[in-house]
């Protein structure tokens, strides 16, 4: 009985306040459409039935993550009670739920309210400036300058905003106007500067830019900013401009770091981890810094200095720590310390790097012990995602795959088939494995399932296209699939050697040739090079297509589709 009885109170109190929400809404909207006078005396000055329902219901709104309603009831309140209290709420909660008229409503009251207070001057001025009112807001900004001793935060905040004007030479012809006043103002000139930029006057831009490095030639702000618009135009220009500034300033680390991420982004890792080792330990630090210096280490094969990094990373705090230990377990693995790569794995028992560090934990029970053990270390995790699952499931393939047990691997995918039925990803898996034990037809069907589960499926259109084009058939058809993949995916090396294996079977030497060359120079995969060489040496390109054998054979001596393409033409 008292389980019901308090059920029964509870229903009666959403009961109530729905009713109460509704009858507070029609006065809070009717209410809101009278202008507001500071001057007149409030209708409520004391916490009657009327108010007291209403600051609860706005309260239960908030508490529930229905602000817009809690704006609208805590304007109307402050409307009613003239509290300043009560008007900058309404003003906070009307902006965390994105409502531009009640908060721009609530703010004015608010100003009216408090016209002393910065902070509503602030968030008015603001309030104007993104609904593109410029005009009001001007005397409310202008004032605001004139008050503020220190004026250069102002102006930098005010770029911020005029970024959300929709007409940038209005935003410019606001802020020239601003600015005018302080023109021996760094801050004033980089705002006009910044508005001219993106409201495409690039001379007035430069302009500005040259009065700032006579004001103050060292300030960072301006130079990263004249830095990214180099950038836009030439990476090499933007990269020696940064080199002329820090030959002068060396201490500029906030530009120095620029420099270092310019560098990265050009792949030019071995320079990027120099200038990143001269801010490391900077006012800059930081756990992401350091954590990006093992990075760079890593990719340069730099173990050492990378496992250095890490643990500096990790004592600063980094926000991920599973995925550092993920690092340091690859790491460990290219030392051979198979226990220490394992304690590092087993630190991880939750969260977005679970399943990777389950798998990789595999992947060395199958290196150091054996592929029975890996594969049963991955069947004992329970209440996983659909995805989750997905995932063990490939990383045991990949595991029998890798010990030439293709029977095996094609038996536990016929078992699991029911278990992943919506999955283009497994039926992928599926089709690739059928197509290895000689079962084309198979292979297509799956193919074609997991293209209409995923129609922007590109790998499955390029698998069931090059399947095709590899045993010459249907040409048409295959050239149709592989367009369609590199129409999705235009910068995959794979779907482009596809399209020039087509090109080849259809051909048309001089295309293939130019697929097969774009392919061979993003990634020398030996296939590629088997299919390049083939189409070279039918273009009769012999000594070309010897030479791009040879260096791929001294890599991938193994290879069984290089290895039968050269003994073809041997």
């Amino acid at each position: 009985m008292k389980k019901i009885r308090n059920f029964n109170r509870l229903y009666f109190a959403k009961i109530l306040s729905l009713i109460l929400l509704s009858f507070c809404f029609k006065v809070s909207f009717g209410n809101q459409q009278n202008n507001f006078n500071p001057n007149l005396p409030p209708k409520i000055t004391e916490a009657n039935a009327e108010f007291v329902y209403k600051f609860l219901l706005a309260e239960i709104a908030a508490q529930r993550g229905d602000f817009n309603s809690a704006g609208h009831i805590y304007l109307d309140l402050a409307k009613q009670t003239h509290s300043i209290s009560l008007a900058e709420r309404a003003t906070r909660i009307a902006g965390s739920s994105r409502n531009g008229r009640v908060a721009l409503d609530s703010a004015k009251v608010w100003n009216s309210l408090d016209p002393k207070s910065i902070q509503a001057q602030q968030i008015l001025a603001e309030l104007y400036i993104t609904s593109g009112n410029l005009s009001k807001a001007k005397p409310i900004v202008k004032k605001l300058l004139e008050q503020d001793t220190y004026r250069g935060g102002g102006f930098l905040y005010l770029n911020s905003i005029l970024a959300k004007v929709v007409n940038k030479k209005n935003a410019l012809r606001f802020i020239i106007d601003i600015a005018e006043p302080y023109s021996n103002s760094k801050e004033a000139r980089f705002a006009v500067a910044h508005a001219a930029y993106f409201a495409n006057n690039k001379k007035l831009a430069n302009s500005e830019l040259v009065k700032i490095k006579k004001i103050d030639p060292k300030w960072q702000t301006a130079v990263l900013f004249e830095g990214y618009i180099i950038g836009l135009k030439s990476q090499r220009k933007a990269e020696n401009f940064y080199i002329s500034y820090l030959k002068k300033y060396p201490e500029a680390n906030e530009v120095r770091l620029e420099y270092a991420k310019l560098l990265t982004n050009q792949k030019k890792y071995n320079l990027a981890k120099d200038e990143f080792l001269k801010i490391v330990n900077s006012s800059l630090a930081s756990a992401e810094i350091s954590f990006t210096v093992s990075l760079l280490a890593i990719e340069l094969g730099d173990h050492s200095l990378a496992e250095n990094f890490l643990m500096q990373s990790l004592e600063r705090g980094y926000p991920e720590p599973e995925q550092i230990y993920i690092y340091l377990a690859r790491i460990e693995d290219t030392k051979g310390n198979y226990s220490e790569a394992l304690t590092w794995l087993n630190k991880i028992n939750s969260g977005p790097f679970f399943i990777e560090s389950k798998i990789l934990a595999a992947e060395l029970i199958a290196k150091y012990e054996d592929n029975e053990q890996a594969i049963e270390s991955l069947d004992q995790y329970n209440n996983l995602t659909p995805r989750a699952k997905l995932q063990l499931f490939r990383a045991k393939l990949s595991i029998l795959y890798s010990d030439n047990k293709d029977n095996e691997a094609y038996e536990l995918i016929k078992k699991e088939g029911k278990n992943f039925q919506d999955s283009p990803e497994f039926k992928y898996d599926y089709a690739m494995l059928a197509e290895k034990m000689g079962n084309a037809v198979l292979m297509e069907q799956l193919l074609r399932e997991a293209i209409k589960i995923k129609p922007d499926y590109a790998v499955a259109y390029n698998a069931l296209g090059y399947s095709f084009a590899d045993r010459n058939i249907k040409l048409d058809e295959a050239k149709i699939n592989i367009e369609i993949a590199l129409s999705l995916e235009p910068e995959n090396h794979y779907i482009i050697d596809s399209m020039g294996w087509v090109q080849y079977r259809l051909g048309n030497i001089d295309a293939a040739l130019d697929f097969l060359r774009k392919a061979y120079a993003i990634k020398k995969d030996p296939e590629i090079s088997a299919h390049l060489g083939e189409v070279l040496w039918e273009a009769n390109k012999i000594d070309e297509a010897k030479q791009i054998w040879k260096e791929s054979l001294q890599q991938y001596p193994d290879n069984k589709i290089l290895l039968r393409t050269v003994k073809k033409y041997r």
